[in-house]
């Protein structure tokens, strides 16, 4: 599936960079997690996914992705799809930038979208929760075509979702996985509300310095204060703040979250049949189109966003 990026998984973002993920009885070995794979893929299967070719194998020489993503200090990116949100492979050790012209967020990640992607070596180390959720997430990714800012939120809730599912059957509800997946998928759509307001605000104050009503210094200043009451915001819902909150790491997280609630709201207006859930995203409008510019890109959402509301 080509894709202008990667598709990254996110699998709770801000709490893999700022939350201590508490311990969960766990398949502990390499051969466990790996039969554990195999349960999921077989779990999959019932909710009518098709197969694919991830995860089959366990490279424990790639221990993750390192990712470079940079934009302007005084610039808002849409998503991950926009041209102003730079991708690149690296390290804050292996890159130079000038952060004072620049915005930068690095990520490194157990497992990248794409046919054949292996388990690699901190994704076999990951917690329980994140294991299981980055595989139905993956797995998602080659159901669909579609632009990043609608096939990640829709991977989010099928992820969270089957996850959620698959965990509730074989350790039970009352179980330390099954519950904080319930508690991080809660907190997703609690920060999706955050990112989305100040989103609004930030794009708000980038516009008013490029029609030359502030200057870069009233700006700077004005996005500080800003970044600071959001981070306190997300330090409400994590218990942390992320510590590379600035417009690389927004526009990023904006892909996964701008659709967020209106996808979960679908899902709640089936009453939460994932099964049903699956069908109505399978059919999202837009599928394996060449999407050359940021503007055909979101033209594609509005209709998307007009569908997904028909189903609610």
């Amino acid at each position: 599936m080509a894709k202008i990026l990667p598709l990254l998984i996110i699998l709770t973002i801000v709490s893999a960079v700022i939350v201590s993920s508490c311990r969960q009885s766990a398949p502990v070995t390499e051969e466990q997690r790996l039969e554990l794979i195999e349960e999921i893929k077989a779990f999959e299967k019932e909710l009518g996914f098709l197969e694919t070719e991830n995860f089959k194998t366990y490279s424990p020489e790639i221990g993750a992705y390192d990712y470079l993503f940079y934009t302007s200090s005084t610039q808002l990116p849409y998503s991950l799809d926009d041209p102003a949100l730079v991708a690149a492979i690296g390290t804050r050790d292996s890159v130079s930038l000038d952060y004072q012209k620049y915005d930068a967020y690095f990520y490194s990640i157990p497992s990248v979208a794409g046919k054949g992607t292996p388990v690699t070596e901190s994704l076999m180390q990951a917690p329980l929760s994140r294991f299981i959720q980055i595989i139905f997430h993956e797995d998602w990714h080659e159901q669909v075509d579609l632009s990043m800012g609608l096939e990640e939120p829709s991977a989010e809730i099928i992820g969270y979702a089957a996850a959620l599912a698959f965990t509730g059957e074989k350790y039970g509800q009352d179980s330390q996985v099954h519950r904080t997946l319930k508690k991080h998928f809660e907190n997703k759509l609690r920060e999706s509300e955050v990112y989305g307001e100040y989103y609004i605000r930030l794009e708000t104050l980038y516009a008013q310095y490029q029609e030359g009503k502030l200057s870069e210094l009233d700006t700077l200043i004005r996005k500080a204060r800003l970044l600071e009451a959001m981070g306190n915001e997300l330090y409400g819902i994590w218990g942390g703040k992320p510590d590379q909150l600035n417009n690389a790491f927004i526009g990023f997280q904006m892909t996964y979250l701008r659709h967020l609630p209106l996808m979960h709201e679908v899902f709640q207006a089936t009453d939460f049949d994932l099964a049903e859930t699956i069908r109505i995203f399978l059919s999202l409008p837009g599928q394996e189109k060449s999407l050359a510019t940021l503007e055909q890109i979101k033209g594609v959402e509005r209709g998307a966003i007009d569908y997904l509301s028909r189903n609610l």
